[in-house]
């Protein structure tokens, strides 16, 4: 680096890469996890499927400002907490020149959010996590990245019970413990009705409301609440969840 006295601005030797930054957005419908798509309107995958993202344009601006920015423009959705998931900077994942992303991501309810294609993005549209379509660049290691760390977290930390109600089910919860690890079908550990109740509450954070559901034809389920207080303590002791 040198100081250039002549425009007052420090000036390097060194090349510098272009940067992107690119948005996972997970989607929970009650059942199964799903991924926010944009249908590519420009070269170069024109027509293919990719995660919502774009070059980082303005020399003021940060990584997770572009971001935000960018999914708004290109999917209509906004007002999220998106998380910095990690940089992906292997030659070659873009054919235009040497590219370096900034992924993000985040955790929602898939319909809460009026989904609509715009700017560079033809359309834009919600995919099941298992059935998504082949991928522009390198977007299907970026999802799988984040998948993976939504799947380590949700052992340690309570990521899912914003998707819920103040008072939820235990099969409510369930589904979404589900829908983020996705266990083989015969994988009776997590998907046991009966033991899953049991692991939750063990954790000390979860409380029983006292109350059911009402209305339903059945055997009443009974309702529960997230205790944060009760989290906090339990986290500073040191928790897993195991199944």
């Amino acid at each position: 680096m040198r100081y250039n006295e002549t425009t007052h601005k420090w000036e390097s030797d060194y090349w510098h890469p272009a940067i992107t930054t690119d948005a996972v957005v997970f989607g929970f419908d009650g059942e199964k996890l799903n991924v926010l798509l944009i249908e590519r309107g420009n070269e170069p995958f024109k027509g293919s499927w990719a995660l919502p993202g774009e070059f980082i344009r303005q020399e003021d601006q940060s990584a997770k400002e572009a971001v935000y920015r960018e999914l708004h423009e290109e999917t209509n959705v906004k007002d999220i907490y998106l998380e910095e998931l990690q940089s992906f900077s292997d030659e070659g994942r873009d054919p235009r020149e040497r590219v370096i992303t900034i992924a993000f991501f985040a955790l929602v309810v898939k319909d809460k959010y009026q989904i609509k294609g715009g700017d560079d993005a033809k359309t834009a549209k919600w995919f099941p996590i298992d059935k998504f379509p082949k991928l522009a660049f390198d977007h299907h290691k970026i999802i799988h990245v984040a998948l993976e760390r939504l799947q380590q977290r949700i052992h340690f930390e309570p990521i899912g019970f914003h998707l819920l109600d103040k008072e939820f089910t235990m099969p409510q919860l369930q589904n979404i413990y589900l829908a983020i690890l996705n266990p083989p079908e015969d994988d009776n550990k997590l998907r046991d009705r009966r033991n899953f109740p049991k692991k939750m509450l063990k954790l000390g954070y979860i409380k029983e409301t006292g109350k059911k559901v009402t209305g339903h034809p059945y055997r009443s389920p009974k309702l529960y609440t997230f205790d944060e207080e009760a989290y906090k303590k339990a986290k500073k002791i040191g928790m897993r969840l195991e199944f």
